[in-house]
C-alpha cells in the first residue's frame, strides 16, 4: 500500500512538472529528401549553428580532380542547398581550401570517412590508405553559436580520443577458486561459477557438492579444469556483470545476474561497449538494454563492430541518449533513455545525424548502400536541447520552478524506482535488504521530499522504509529459526 501511494504522489507532481516544465520525448517529425547534384553515397551529417554540414563520397572527375562541393556541401534545416560561404571560417577558408586540395592530390583514393564533433572542435576525417590507421583529419574550432575557423590538418589524436570505461572489470584468480567434488569460481561471495563437465554453470549457493545452478549452457571443450577459463566481474547496482572465456574458447560470453530477481541473461552485445544508466538503474549496450528492476531486450539489430562514442544529456537529466558507431561501417546506433519512466526508445539507425540547438535531430537514413543523388531523412523532436536553448526559456514562479526541473526529475525517478521495484520483485530478504537501504538513500538525497506544496513524497516514502525494515527483521527470525532447527536435529542424529 505504501508503494502504491509512494507511486501515485510521484507521478501526480510528474504530471505537475510537466505542465510546468514540459516534456518533448523522442517523436518522429516527418520524413523528408536531402538531394545531391551528382550521384553519391552519404557518409555522414552534422549541425554546425543553424546550417547543416552533409558529407558525402562522389565518384571524382578525372579531369577537374575533387573539389570541395563533391565531398562536403551546406544545408539549411529545411534540407536546401546553402553557398560554401553561408557558415564563414567553414568551407570558404582558403587554408582549408588549400589542405583539401593538397589531401586529394597526393592521395587519389582519398575518401570521406566521417565527420565529428570533438571538444569544441569539427573533424572531417578521411580515408588515405587500405589500413584503417591510414587516415588524414582536417579539423575546425566552433564556437557554441557556429562560428567557425579553420585550425590544419593534425586532427588525428582528437579523433583517436575514446571515452574512459565506466565499467571496471575484475578479473578472478585463484584465491577466488572453492575446491570440492564440484568446486567453482566464488565471484563477490555471490555468485559461484564453473565450466566443468562440459556446462558453464551459475550457482548463488557456495555448494561443491552439487551440479545445479540457476543457469546453465555447454561449452565447447568439456575437458578442462577450474584454472583453465577467464572468469572476470564487474558490479552495477543490483546488477552483477559476468565475462566467460571457456577453454579453448575465443568469444568472450556475457552474462548478467540480478541480484533482486535472482535470475541470469546472456547478454554478449555487452562486450562492444557497456554503460551505466544514471543511478544505475540499469546498463545499455548496442542493441539492447538491461535493467535493474528485471526488464531486458535485445533488438533485432545489425550491431557489428559497434563501439560506445559519446553520451548526450537532456538539460534537465530526464532522458540521456547513447550513441554507438561502427568506424568501418560509417553506421550509427541511437538509444534513448527515459529516466523517470526507466524506458528505452525505439532504437535509431543511420549513416549520419545532426543535432540542433533546439533538440531537432536530423538522421539520415540511406533505403541502401548504393550511390544516389536523393537521400532519405528523418527530422526528430527531441528532449536534447542546448544548455544555451534551455536557459533561455523565461523563469517561472511558484514551488516547482523554484526547486528547478532537474532536481524534481532525480527525485521523481528515485521515487517511482522504488516504488516499482516493490511491485515488479519477488520478496526476498536481499529486496527487501536493497529496498532499505535505497529508501535511506533517497531521503537523504532529496530535501524537499517532506514538502506540503510538492506533495509530500516523504511520508509514503518512511512508511515504506519501516515496512521493509520490519519484513527484513522477520526474515532474519525465520532464518535464525531454521538454522536452529538444523543445528538440533544435527545434534539429535549425532546422539542416535
Amino acid at each position: 500500500a505504501e508503494a502504491a501511494e509512494l507511486a501515485r504522489r510521484a507521478e501526480a507532481l510528474n504530471r505537475r512538472r510537466i505542465e510546468e516544465f514540459g516534456s518533448a520525448g523522442l517523436r518522429l517529425a516527418g520524413t523528408e529528401r536531402l538531394r545531391t547534384e551528382r550521384t553519391s553515397l552519404p557518409a555522414d551529417l552534422v549541425a554546425v549553428g543553424d546550417a547543416l554540414l552533409f558529407g558525402y563520397r562522389a565518384r571524382p572527375r578525372p579531369e577537374d580532380g575533387t573539389a570541395v562541393g563533391d565531398v562536403l556541401a551546406l544545408h539549411d534545416r529545411e534540407l536546401n542547398r546553402l553557398p560554401e560561404d553561408a557558415v564563414p571560417g567553414l568551407l570558404d577558408d582558403p587554408a582549408f581550401v588549400r589542405e583539401f586540395e593538397a589531401l586529394h592530390r597526393y592521395y587519389r583514393e582519398a575518401r570521406l570517412l566521417r565527420l565529428r564533433r570533438v571538444d569544441g572542435k569539427l573533424l572531417a576525417v578521411f580515408q588515405t590508405g587500405e589500413k584503417a590507421e591510414d587516415i588524414r583529419v582536417l579539423r575546425w574550432s566552433v564556437t557554441a553559436d557556429g562560428r567557425a575557423a579553420f585550425l590544419d590538418a593534425r586532427g588525428d589524436r582528437d579523433h583517436a580520443r575514446t571515452p574512459a570505461p565506466d565499467i571496471e572489470w575484475t578479473r578472478t584468480t585463484r584465491e577466488d577458486h572453492v575446491l570440492g567434488r564440484r568446486p567453482h569460481v566464488s565471484v563477490l561471495g555471490e555468485l559461484f561459477v564453473d565450466t566443468l563437465g562440459g556446462t558453464l554453470t551459475v550457482r548463488t549457493s557456495d555448494d561443491t557438492e552439487s551440479p545445479d545452478g540457476i543457469h546453465s549452457e555447454p561449452v565447447d571443450e568439456p575437458l578442462q579444469s577450474l584454472a583453465d577459463a577467464e572468469i572476470s566481474h564487474a558490479r552495477v547496482g543490483a546488477l552483477v556483470l559476468l565475462r566467460v572465456l571457456p577453454y579453448k574458447e575465443t568469444a568472450h560470453r556475457h552474462l548478467v545476474f540480478n541480484t533482486l530477481t535472482r535470475t541470469v541473461v546472456r547478454l554478449d552485445g555487452i562486450g562492444q561497449g557497456c554503460r551505466r544508466l544514471p543511478a544505475d538503474q540499469g546498463i545499455v549496450f548496442p542493441g539492447g538494454y538491461c535493467l535493474a528492476a528485471g526488464p531486458h531486450k535485445t533488438y533485432d539489430l545489425d550491431t557489428g563492430g559497434m563501439e560506445f562514442e559519446r553520451e548526450v544529456r537532456s538539460p534537465n537529466g530526464e532522458d540521456v541518449l547513447y550513441v554507438f558507431h561502427a568506424p568501418a561501417r560509417g553506421r550509427g546506433l541511437l538509444l534513448s533513455y527515459n529516466v523517470i519512466r526507466e524506458e528505452v526508445a525505439t532504437p535509431l539507425t543511420g549513416h549520419g545525424w545532426a543535432l540542433s540547438d533546439d533538440g531537432q535531430l536530423t538522421l539520415l537514413r540511406p533505403d541502401a548502400d548504393e550511390p544516389a543523388r536523393v537521400h532519405p531523412v528523418q527530422v526528430w523532436h527531441t528532449p536534447y536541447v542546448s544548455d544555451t536553448h534551455a536557459a533561455a526559456r523565461p523563469p517561472g514562479d511558484g514551488p516547482l520552478a523554484r526547486l528547478g526541473n532537474a532536481d524534481l526529475v532525480r527525485g521523481i525517478s528515485d521515487c517511482l524506482s522504488l516504488a516499482r521495484s516493490v511491485a515488479e520483485t519477488t520478496p526476498t530478504s536481499e529486496v527487501y535488504e536493497a529496498l532499505v537501504t535505497a529508501c535511506l538513500r533517497t531521503l537523504d538525497a532529496h530535501h524537499w521530499l517532506g514538502d506540503g506544496e510538492l506533495g509530500d513524497l516523504r511520508s509514503p516514502l518512511e512508511r515504506m522504509r519501516t515496512t521493509a525494515g520490519q519484513v527484513l527483521a522477520e526474515f532474519e527470525t525465520v532464518r535464525a529459526l531454521t538454522r536452529r532447527a538444523a543445528d538440533a536435529l544435527d545434534e539429535a542424529a549425532g546422539r542416535v
